[in-house]
């Protein structure tokens, strides 16, 4: 009970570094994805309806602080907790660099889900922007993500 409630803050407090901390860390004014990370983590760590949950809790936050379509992460993160989960049976995700490009993937798979569905309801992105901002932003979700499993790890054993 102790290591949910724990990753329960440690969502809260990425969401707050997410908003306000990291904007400080852009690189060409994209910044990693905090949010898919703890999607990612709890697909892996937990069972499947608390997994869900904190999928579905940090897709309301990223749609509360982020602008765009409301709803769409709420919608499409607990899809890929789900996937993450069916992929963990499959694949053997035990050590850092095989979660690191686990997190790579999911993270650009978010990219292009999120970009047919802004097409679908009308707002176009230009191909090479797509691909620019969806490289970069899965590169540098993948390398933040052994520092937030590391702080997990910490605070899982408290």
């Amino acid at each position: 009970m102790t290591r949910k409630k724990n990753f329960v803050f440690l969502i809260l407090f990425l969401a707050l570094l997410q908003v306000t901390f990291l904007q400080y860390f852009r690189i060409f004014g994209i910044k990693p994805d905090l949010f898919l990370i703890c999607v990612v983590i709890s697909s892996l760590y937990f069972e499947v309806v608390y997994a869900l949950a904190m999928s579905l809790l940090c897709g309301i936050l990223k749609d509360t602080f982020s602008i765009g379509i409301f709803g769409i992460n709420t919608f499409f993160f607990p899809i890929l907790s789900f996937l993450v989960m069916k992929l963990s049976r499959k694949v053997d995700l035990d050590n850092t660099p095989v979660l690191c490009a686990a997190a790579f993937l999911v993270t650009f798979f978010y990219g292009i889900i999120s970009r047919i569905a802004f097409s679908y309801m009308g707002m176009v992105i230009p191909f090479w922007a797509f691909l620019r901002i969806s490289l970069l932003e899965s590169l540098y979700t993948a390398l933040i993500f052994p520092l937030v499993i590391r702080v997990f790890n910490k605070t899982a054993h408290l």
